[in-house]
């Protein structure tokens, strides 16, 4: 269950903005990416209000669009004057670090998805509070994963896989033993 909420609040903290160019998913918005991730968690901790379990992802690419409704949802005008603020200084539009934030999240949901079918099994034998969070984190993922099948090209996924281990590395502080057992298991599961 940890895990489930674990995925979607890594999910959420890494939502929060691309215009339509060809592609947002390089090595070079990557490192920018990561440089502004120590400032946009001390951002949502500053705004702990908000509640990604009510996200209703529309079908569509346009990620302005689903940077304006989400954060309409989720987050209070303070919320949203302060994550725009930081992704001014850090040269990102709030499009282009949606489309990022998502589409870098995509590996970690194809490693959720096993853990989903174990935990939708499970869902029967859960006090009925808890099932009915369960239920709708697993459908919060499931939209997201649907959303990324139908807007990533399969250079970007090709991408984001030879990308996903500095990624991982720079955010969990893997050593070099680490991540090549961590990019084995990628390989494997592909």
């Amino acid at each position: 269950m940890k895990v489930m909420n674990l995925a979607v609040g890594c999910l959420l903290s890494l939502f929060i903005g691309a215009t339509q160019a060809s592609t947002v998913v390089t090595k070079q918005n990557l490192q920018r990416y990561l440089t502004m991730l120590p400032e946009m968690e001390a951002l949502e901790a500053r705004f702990p209000e908000v509640d990604s379990s009510t996200l209703e992802l529309q079908s569509h690419c346009n990620w302005q669009r689903h940077y304006d409704t989400t954060l309409s949802k989720l987050a209070t005008t303070e919320h949203r004057r302060a994550l725009e603020q930081l992704l001014k200084q850090h040269n990102f539009t709030p499009a282009e670090y949606t489309e990022l934030s998502f589409k870098f999240a995509w590996t970690s949901l194809q490693m959720v998805e096993p853990m989903m079918e174990m935990m939708q099994q499970m869902l029967e034998y859960m006090p009925a509070e808890e099932r009915a969070e369960q239920e709708a984190e697993m459908h919060n993922l499931k939209q997201i994963t649907t959303l990324l099948n139908q807007c990533m090209t399969n250079a970007e996924k090709e991408t984001i896989t030879k990308l996903t281990g500095e990624l991982m590395q720079q955010m969990m502080g893997m050593d070099e033993e680490s991540m090549q057992q961590f990019e084995q298991l990628l390989q494997q599961m592909q």
